[in-house]
């Protein structure tokens, strides 16, 4: 705070937003229909009462409260976001888990399509997340390619490429075109997934699979020099 003066300003900018949120809680207690939430009490279970009146001094210390929780938590929020600490576990790679969790061992093992095929479906999705996808620029070692398809999320073309091992066990390598910057490879386990993924070229990419997280991050690392 002594020395930074963009903390030591922004420091400012959250004390100062606590008093319309205040005043704002304010305003929702006064309209509260406490009437109502009174009658809805059990009669058998009588309320307890607070000390002073509801709406009035231990209300509004309440209201100050919540007011400093909230500065507080966009202080820490931003504090968190400046230094990276919160990384960025967006909300596509949530996306992704929530649908890779339903794939099984037969969802993609029965698709085997030819080099011609595979060549056709990679350009198509290239085209759409601005990448030059060919069969030997996306082969990867102990995988076998199955398909090719192109999904979006919030509106920005999200490709995958679906790829199985000698078990049939799905792998995704997936491509989003949302203009991300450069940001080097990063892995982390979720449950029974592991993740690794890089930015590159305004693309987000992702490998995803139910193999050891080692695993993914040496497979991003070869995907990474390729595309």
């Amino acid at each position: 705070m002594a020395t930074d003066e963009r903390l030591r300003q922004r420091y400012d900018e959250l004390r100062a937003a606590g008093a319309p949120i205040a005043a704002s809680l304010d305003e929702l207690l006064r309209q509260a229909p406490l009437e109502r939430l009174r009658a809805a009490i059990p009669v058998d279970r009588p309320a307890r009462q607070p000390p002073g009146r509801f709406s009035g001094h231990g209300l509004r210390q309440l209201a100050a409260g919540i007011a400093i929780g909230l500065v507080a938590a966009g202080a820490a929020a931003w504090i968190a976001l400046s230094f990276g600490l919160l990384g960025d576990r967006d909300d596509w790679r949530s996306a992704v888990v929530e649908y890779t969790n339903l794939y099984t061992n037969e969802t993609f093992s029965p698709l085997n399509p030819d080099a011609s095929l595979q060549a056709i479906e990679l350009t198509a999705l290239g085209a759409r997340v601005g990448a030059n996808l060919t069969p030997e620029t996306v082969a990867l070692p102990g995988l076998r390619f199955t398909v090719a398809c192109m999904l979006a999320y919030e509106g920005k073309p999200l490709g995958v490429i679906a790829y199985v091992d000698p078990s049939g066990a799905p792998v995704l390598l997936c491509i989003f075109a949302n203009h991300a910057t450069d940001a080097p490879i990063r892995s982390e386990r979720r449950d029974d997934l592991s993740l690794a993924w890089w930015s590159q070229s305004g693309r987000s990419h992702l490998v995803i699979g139910r193999i050891p997280e080692e695993r993914a991050v040496a497979l991003a690392q070869t995907i990474e020099k390729r595309i």
